[in-house]
């Protein structure tokens, strides 16, 4: 199943998605309904129009409407119809943006029904911890000019394969989601000891092969034992499509990485440098693991870095309590879907597996 399916788990600082597990804060959920996007996270790991915005500028062309019953198009005089364009669009991308809309739908009116008021600020702050994921590591994200938010933007949806305006889609509902969860994060001093033993304690850097089952092992094994590289079988066999390119590499964690599956952490401790793990089963799937390096613990006090730590722990924190709610917003919702292409798609698809989401209401 695609793991970004009706997930909220997105545009938040510190993203990137693991093996079917989020490993350092959330997913950001792009592409649900297709497979990903993405994340780890991803990823993914989401929107709807631009609209008019100085700051976040919109490149697209203005579409002109075309009067009803008239061709979208002619070619050497032959007219290519609106309806064919039409339902070659909601067949090959419409499932999967009507699953943005409907996330961003629902955080919007649980936002509504608090009495959570999202603000254009908000939505910008959202584009500005996406845009700088990668560097913030407990630092507040630098404040991007528009003409810069704009090339940033520009990179963003280039290299991961959406456009500006499934980013924007994104970007409101993780704004709503975010307003109704922020004033309920609390932290205490013991849970910023442990995110203190998570960031600065001894880590482990481990590649990861997502079997396809269990009995295809052996044959890695042997090939393993035979010489090839970890990294090149990864590219082969592995089913993660989230770390596949990256020959199976994952963030580095600590042993009590909580945002880490404890097999992973047990197994992955457990081996010496160049080691690889037998099969083990995670979260309905096999993995092997090879152990690249072990990191030393930093020396750092913890007083000089508490408030980095609290930074780092409330983005996690809030990416969890961001995806939860999601993820019980849509099990409460009641859905129908009004076009029969996108109706059946969406039948076929619940009912295959591939997606989870509200079962339809009077249909």
């Amino acid at each position: 199943m695609n793991s970004f399916n009706w997930r909220a788990g997105t545009p938040a600082p510190l993203s990137y998605a693991s093996p079917g597990m989020v490993i350092a804060a959330l997913i950001f959920s792009l592409q649900a309904g297709c497979e990903q996007p993405r994340q780890s996270g991803a990823s993914v790991r989401d929107q709807l129009t631009l609209g008019p915005s100085a700051s976040v500028p919109s490149t697209q062309p203005a579409v002109a409407k075309t009067p009803p019953g008239r061709p979208i198009a002619m070619v050497n005089g032959a007219a290519i119809e609106r309806k064919e364009l039409i339902d070659l669009l909601l067949k090959s991308h419409g499932l999967g943006l009507l699953q943005q809309l409907i996330l961003r739908e629902l955080a919007v009116q649980e936002a509504r029904r608090v009495g959570a008021t999202v603000s254009e600020a908000d939505v910008l702050a959202e584009y500005e911890a996406t845009l700088q994921a990668e560097h913030l590591d407990g630092k507040d994200p630098e404040k991007l000019t528009p003409t810069r938010r704009d090339q940033m933007i520009e990179d963003w949806t280039r290299s991961r394969g959406v456009t500006r305006e499934e980013l924007r889609v994104a970007m409101e509902r993780q704004a709503h989601l975010r307003r109704v969860v922020q004033d309920k994060i609390q932290i205490d001093d013991e849970a910023l000891h442990k995110e203190f033993e998570r960031a600065y304690g001894e880590k482990v850097e481990i590649r990861h092969l997502q079997l396809a089952a269990a009995r295809f092992f052996p044959q890695v094994k042997a090939r393993l034992d035979n010489g090839e590289k970890f990294e090149d079988l990864v590219r082969q066999f592995s089913q993660n499509l989230l770390s596949r390119d990256r020959g199976g590499l994952l963030p580095p964690f600590s042993a009590n990485d909580d945002t880490v599956p404890a097999v992973f952490a047990k197994t992955a401790f457990a081996l010496k440098e160049g080691e690889y793990s037998n099969p083990i089963e995670s979260e309905g799937s096999y993995h092997v693991l090879k152990l690249e390096r072990r990191i030393p613990a930093e020396k750092a006090g913890f007083d000089d870095v508490r408030e980095k730590m609290r930074k780092r722990l409330v983005a996690r924190l809030a990416a969890r309590a961001m995806q939860d709610l999601s993820a019980r917003l849509l099990s409460q919702a009641e859905l129908r879907i009004e076009d029969s292409i996108l109706r059946d798609l969406y039948k076929t698809q619940q009912g295959s597996g591939q997606i989870q989401g509200p079962v339809l209401v009077g249909q």
